[in-house]
């Protein structure tokens, strides 16, 4: 990685670096010609430290890789929560994992980060080293820095855990949201659960949108009590909540699923909301009527919502272990990110679907202002779409020091003139 590097300086020649390919957006984790595609595959070491307590993943592995690794010896990591996703780019964003209510960010449980600078020096860097604010920048802040080769995570016992999809009825809309609501409100009570609700529409197979939940209990059972309006209250129509013996086993199970939107389009959009009852009606209701009067008719068209919260707890423990540039308020309560997705099938409806993003986020903020204190600038990297202004809406004066960062450990702009894909922090 390192000579090559040099090549492409001394060439000027663009490059892109795949870990997984997870992001939507075009050149992400590509490039077109006479630009080079760097795929990490080859970066697929795993070696766990002889007390068990970290595991060494080159940046070429995807969570399932890691959860499969780690099945034996009854552990886990902070990771992904579906294994297709590729470790490095999910770290660098921040990344949200099952665990994160308990522990925090995945990259607050990042011990050390292997790096290769523009310069072609390779590095180490950790929260106690010269490397220190490069360890900092990492932890959210993308890849404008450096190429990480390879992460030091923490591991965490996982003798079995409790992990699956409910599915609920058409009609139960209002009740869904008041369960999400009730979540947010109370999630830091067990720090062992998590919820990942979702409103799905496909109109050419039903008039009405579907709703359901992923669940998950660090523990061996399915009833704790903080999922009881998930679990009883909305009596689910289907269920594959159960106890596992591994996260690898629900990354089998889950992953079946996704590969059936192999090759269609897809993008992401993301805004973000204090936990308010009424603001959940408006994205809720905002998103399945725009889509009904702008894209229905779109081909193989797929819309849905993710309602993901970020507890109190799960931020204070992020700043606990180290902090990171994102420094999102804990002491503003749980925080509801709501990310869309728009899955299609044809390139001639690529501007429809942009429109429709932009307009959905216009309405929804108009009309979530007029509540009062409640949105957001915060946007979560791995959620976000072509434009939107990620690292403006990170804390304080963090996007100017990821900036001096930069400057200090890539100053001729290798990572953002000739690797381009991606958000770049020269470009906030």
């Amino acid at each position: 990685m390192s000579s090559i590097l040099g090549t492409f300086n001394d060439t000027n020649t663009q490059f892109a670096i795949r870990g997984g390919g997870h992001m939507t957006i075009a050149n992400a984790a590509n490039i077109n010609a006479p630009g080079v595609l760097i795929a990490t595959c080859g970066l697929s070491n795993l070696v766990l430290s002889d007390d068990q307590s970290t595991i060494e993943v080159g940046a070429g592995n995807t969570w399932s890789d890691v959860y499969r690794f780690l099945e034996p010896y009854k552990l886990a990591v902070v990771g992904g929560r579906a294994g297709l996703v590729g470790v490095p780019g999910f770290l660098l964003g921040g990344g949200i994992s099952f665990f994160s209510n308990e522990y925090g960010w995945a990259s607050a449980n990042v011990i050390q980060y292997d790096c290769v600078l523009g310069n072609g020096d390779i590095i180490s860097a950790t929260a106690s080293n010269e490397y220190s604010d490069l360890f900092w920048a990492l932890r959210g802040g993308g890849n404008s820095f450096a190429i990480v080769t390879g992460f030091h995570l923490k591991t965490l016992s996982l003798p079995e855990v409790a992990v699956g999809e409910n599915q609920y009825s058409s009609n139960s809309s209002a009740q869904f949201l008041d369960s999400i609501y009730s979540f947010a409100l109370d999630g830091s009570s067990d720090t062992h659960v998590g919820i990942e609700p979702r409103v799905q529409w496909i109109p050419s197979l039903n008039p009405d949108p579907s709703y359901y939940s992923i669940l998950f209990n660090n523990g061996n059972t399915t009833t704790p009590p903080a999922l009881i309006n998930f679990t009883q209250t909305m009596e689910p129509i289907s269920s594959s909540f159960i106890v596992r013996p591994s996260m690898y086993n629900w990354t089998q199970f889950a992953d079946s699923s996704r590969s059936q939107l192999a090759g269609l389009r897809s993008a992401f959009h993301v805004v973000t909301i204090k936990a308010n009852r009424q603001a959940l009606d408006i994205v809720h209701d905002v998103f399945l009527d725009m889509m009904k009067t702008q894209i229905s008719g779109v081909t193989n068209v797929i819309g849905s919502l993710a309602f993901v919260p970020v507890t109190e707890h799960f931020l204070s423990v992020s700043t606990a272990s180290g902090g990171d540039p994102m420094d999102v308020d804990a002491t503003q309560g749980t925080y509801i990110l709501v990310e869309e997705t728009v899955v299609w099938s044809e390139a001639s409806d690529d501007a429809k679907i942009d429109q429709f993003l932009t307009d959905f986020d216009t309405n929804v903020t108009s009309q979530i202002n007029a509540l009062g204190d409640v949105m957001s600038p915060f946007l979560y990297l791995n959620y976000a779409g072509a434009g939107q202004p990620v690292f403006q809406g990170y804390a304080g004066d963090n996007l100017q020091k990821m900036k001096d960062v930069r400057a200090k450990y890539d100053p001729d702009l290798i990572f953002t003139n000739l690797m381009p894909g991606g958000w770049k922090v020269e470009a906030a």
